[in-house]
């Protein structure tokens, strides 16, 4: 088992003496002592840049000097990993209440009794361990967490330039609002990206030729009433530009975000001449 490493902060030099004789009978390494807390702070300073911080400090709460055991403490506290036993002569509910926030690992009582000394001892060193594992598992969890997000960003990134740069515009339509839209659909249709996506269902269908706009929006209820499934339309476009633009349209009822939705694939005819594609006619729900 490794040796537990000490560092004494005690204004009694006999007090001081008798606890590194003692405990170093016991099989414990004492790294220093200090009889005020300013010395104290530069020495464990010292030792940790050493790489000996000390796993132990006993922590005299009446100290000699501009700061006291407790205020010493806190720095510890704040800027090593060292646990703190705090020894002192009296039980005040001030000194608790005070020495509580820096969340010390025991309390000895003056006179010292080495067997109480070593059992505290032994268990502040082994709740210091499992909070230094348990802080090692969060970073490293997060380092883990951190770099799944950012292959997620990758991924999201790659996928998002491949639908901005293919041949097919894209909807989603949820709620008669568009959720999402990407960059060819925006150029097929002439309209801004950031505007497309502010577009309700009714503008957007304002673009389909008027002898066609009663049949999308017919056909959209369709797909959200289950009538009918996933399907390939062909219908007339009029842009901004009044260019006339044949449409192929692949429309599939998606769910988004826990609600039925309207996933929309396009591509505008023109852009393949030399293909020809054959549309499937509007389905009419059954009159029974």
């Amino acid at each position: 088992m490794k040796t537990i490493s000490i560092y004494i902060v005690e204004d009694e030099l006999l007090i001081t003496a008798s606890l590194k004789a003692q405990l170093q009978n016991f099989g414990y390494e004492i790294l220093g002592s200090s009889t005020r807390g300013e010395s104290s702070l530069e020495e464990i300073e010292q030792l940790s840049k050493e790489g000996r911080e000390p796993e132990i400090v006993l922590m005299d709460i009446h100290l000699r000097g501009e700061i006291d055991g407790i205020e010493t403490a806190k720095r510890i506290h704040e800027k090593f990993n060292c646990g703190i036993i705090f020894l002192t002569g009296q039980s005040s509910k001030e000194v608790y209440e005070r020495s509580f926030k820096i969340k010390p690992f025991g309390y000895l009582l003056k006179p010292i009794d080495m067997e109480q000394t070593k059992m505290t001892i032994e268990i502040a060193a082994y709740q210091r361990n499992l909070e230094l594992k348990n802080i090692e598992y969060q970073k490293n969890l997060e380092s883990l967490l951190n770099l799944k997000t950012k292959e997620k960003n990758e991924v999201q990134q790659m996928y998002q330039t491949i639908l901005d740069h293919s041949f097919t515009g894209n909807l989603i339509l949820s709620e008669e609002a568009i959720v999402y839209a990407n960059q060819r659909a925006a150029k097929i249709l002439e309209i801004s990206l950031e505007k497309l996506i502010k577009s309700k269902q009714k503008e957007i269908f304002q673009v389909f030729h008027e002898e066609d706009r009663e049949k999308i929006t017919s056909i959209s209820n369709m797909f959200l009433t289950n009538l009918i499934k996933s399907q390939t339309v062909h219908f007339q476009a009029s842009t901004n530009h009044a260019t006339i633009k044949q449409l192929e349209i692949q429309i599939d009822k998606i769910i988004y975000i826990e609600k039925p939705a309207l996933s929309i694939s396009f591509f505008n005819v023109n852009d393949f001449p030399a293909k020809q594609f054959s549309s499937t006619p509007i389905p009419t729900p059954d009159p029974a």
